[in-house]
């Protein structure tokens, strides 16, 4: 069967320009949802789209610009953030499970500004069974005493559903950034795939893509191809949420063991996260627009 996304050629206009020309969207969330911190969940339809980079880039550059954030690794295996930024924490958010510890035991400091969640296996247990759907969603409610007084949260969820439903709360200033890599035909497939499961499960759930590795007319493209199968076949209408550019200085520099808040200041890829974060703190809740 043909992919919706083959279907529907995209319209190739610029990204800045679909980012001001789109019109409103309804969140469906209504008046009596719970407002909470700005919550991002950065999440993929495959592995390797980079949403581990592209979630420790929105949170350093919140941070940075004086913002709370919380920044959760919903990993389970290996927890890469924690590596990322250097850091050796004490417990993993899957030390949670069965009220192992307090939620404040899987809190690292990473700066004045920037708090992690690690994760990975749990460190406190021995407990090799994997987590139930009921057990992971425990877990991430669990945090969510992390999040107040926060100004941000951003959820690694990689490339499983399964952690994007767990991490779900939902709540006002709470939506989706799928991760788009690349303009080849299964991966747009795999990012439209995703939108599809979630607006399956939560309809009204807003939803954005942030294409990875383009920029330009050629991030353009691939937003519109997703888009357009949402229409088409969801209904809906997604929002380009931003592009960041394929980026091999900091690559380098990552490599070479920079540590991540040096490697990144002033990349091309850093100067896009903090357009794409400002915009997302901008459009929420005015009582919490700064720190």
């Amino acid at each position: 069967m043909n992919s919706p996304l083959l279907m529907s050629p995209p319209r190739g206009t610029q990204v800045d320009q679909m980012m001001q020309g789109r019109g409103p969207r309804p969140t469906g969330q209504g008046t009596s949802a719970t407002r909470g911190a700005t919550t991002l969940l950065v999440a993929s339809g495959r592995g390797g789209s980079g949403t581990s980079l592209v979630s420790t880039l929105l949170a350093v550059a919140a941070a940075g610009s004086g913002y709370r954030v919380l920044l959760i690794d919903g990993d389970d295996f290996v927890g890469p953030l924690a590596v990322t930024l250097g850091v050796q924490p004490r417990a993993t958010w899957q030390d949670l499970r069965g009220g192992r510890v307090d939620p404040a035991d899987v809190a690292t400091p990473i700066s004045t500004t920037l708090t992690l969640v690690a994760g990975g296996a749990p460190r406190g247990s021995n407990d090799s069974l994997p987590l139930s759907a009921a057990e992971r969603r425990a877990c991430m409610r669990r945090l969510s005493g992390l999040a107040e007084g926060m100004d941000l949260v951003v959820v690694d969820c990689g490339s499983r559903l399964d952690t994007v439903m767990a991490a779900i709360s939902p709540h006002a200033d709470e939506r989706l950034i799928t991760v788009s890599s690349g303009s080849d035909p299964v991966g747009l497939a795999a990012s439209y795939a995703l939108c599809k499961a979630v607006h399956s499960r939560h309809s009204a759930f807003p939803m954005d893509v942030l294409v990875n590795r383009l920029e330009g007319s050629e991030a353009a493209r691939c937003f519109d191809a997703i888009d357009a199968g949402a229409r088409q076949f969801l209904g809906i209408s997604l929002r380009l949420s931003g592009a960041i550019p394929n980026d091999p200085t900091l690559d380098t520099a990552l490599r070479a063991g920079m540590p991540f808040p040096d490697a990144a200041a002033g990349s091309p890829a850093a100067i896009a996260a903090h357009d794409v974060v400002m915009r997302a703190l901008a459009a929420a809740s005015p009582s919490r627009s700064g720190a």
